[in-house]
């Protein structure tokens, strides 16, 4: 009987900063360089709508999906999600802009390098940052109810 309620209101737990390299898991050891995958958007179309999107496999959390968002506001907004849950986050513009600069540049650095960039440190230290603000706001969370087929 708990363990069909469990199922029907799952645990939602509270995010908390990541060790880089402690808190990562690869699906398989020779996949370890799929921890880790980013897409940056720049549209400035209409109006400043800079997105930073990131997958990050972890042991507490699963997969995670990251994406920061930048609307040109005094406000940013972080939206995490696993397999149950959807946090929402809003934070300070100065976090976004320190951390997409020091991205930009450390990606444009590895243009020449044998590797590829991956972001894996920059996303991980962005995430950090904006879960430990004194000024980042929690705005919701909501449980995923996904039909199994």
């Amino acid at each position: 009987m708990t363990k069909r309620k469990s199922l029907r209101n799952p645990q939602i737990q509270k995010l908390e900063p990541l060790l880089y390299g402690e808190d990562l898991s690869a699906p398989e050891w020779r996949n370890y360089i799929e921890v880790l995958a980013t897409k940056l958007e720049l549209n400035d179309y209409d109006w400043m709508n800079y997105k930073l999107f990131a997958n990050v496999s972890t042991k507490e959390y699963g997969e995670l999906k990251i994406e920061f968002a930048y609307f040109g506001a005094y406000f940013c907004e972080m939206k995490v999600e696993n397999e149950n849950v959807i946090y929402s986050f809003e934070f300070a513009d100065q976090i976004f802009q320190e951390h997409i600069v020091r991205y930009i540049q450390k990606h444009m650095k590895s243009w020449g390098e044998t590797y590829t960039f991956n972001g894996a440190e920059e996303v991980i230290d962005f995430y950090n940052d904006v879960l430990t603000s004194p000024y980042t706001v929690e705005k919701s969370r909501q449980v995923i109810r996904r039909r199994k087929h």
